[in-house]
């Protein structure tokens, strides 16, 4: 069986969020199908990887994108072994690139601030609360009002909005939390929130004649 023939039964046959599959595709598209295609699955040796492994690195490809892509190739060659399409992985014991872990850096005060005078007042409110609570943006904008907690200064992170809509769950089971509110962010929110029924999106569009719909993702970031 070729290659490229494995890997079109592996694709339909996946699980997996709808955005992670536009990420893999890509992958995919641009570093393991153009190597890899028309290869017998049964002749792809581990030597064979490896060498496509320093073949990506002299290409300058990074070493996330390296090894997204040769965790899709394992991922491939593993159910090929479980299917009996092939006996071994050839994907074990692969060297690949480090990945250089970059330490945080923080926006100053007088950074923070400067982008916030810059917003209209409900954007202002929601970029406050991504500087001091951490938040991410599927976290913000998918906040309800009743999962802030005034009483204890606290709000919980259940939902996140993404591409494909609303889900009741963060990215994964420790982003589901209970964050704490400094008092000038709380202040914010709490006259943000006000006129808001209580299962009410605390964040949604502001357009004159669109206001009140759920946030997209490459909207806001594009318009604001």
């Amino acid at each position: 069986m070729a290659f490229h023939e494995w890997h079109a039964r592996w694709w339909q046959a996946r699980v997996v969020e709808p955005h992670t599959l536009r990420g893999d595709a890509s992958s995919i598209k641009n570093h393991v199908l153009p190597h890899w295609a028309d290869w017998e699955m049964r002749a792809i040796t581990r030597m064979d990887v490896q060498s496509w492994i320093r073949g990506l690195v002299e290409k300058g490809v990074g070493a996330s994108a390296t090894k997204r892509a040769y965790n899709l190739l394992s991922s491939i060659m593993r159910t090929a072994v479980d299917d009996d399409v092939i006996a071994v992985s050839p994907c074990r014991n692969i060297d690949l690139p480090q990945i250089v872990i970059k330490p945080p850096q923080w926006f100053t005060l007088d950074q923070a601030q400067s982008i916030v005078d810059e917003l209209p007042a409900p954007w202002r409110t929601m970029c406050l609360l991504g500087f001091y609570t951490g938040l991410r943006w599927g976290e913000l904008a998918d906040l309800h009002r009743h999962r802030i907690d005034r009483r204890r200064s606290r709000l919980f992170v259940v939902e996140v909005n993404t591409k494909s809509g609303i889900k009741e769950y963060p990215k994964s089971s420790r982003s589901r939390r209970e964050v704490p509110l400094p008092p000038h962010v709380l202040d914010a929110l709490e006259q943000h929130i006000h006129p808001l029924d209580r299962d009410a999106l605390v964040f949604t569009t502001i357009t004159k004649g669109r206001a009140g719909r759920r946030l997209d993702d490459g909207n806001w970031r594009r318009q604001t």
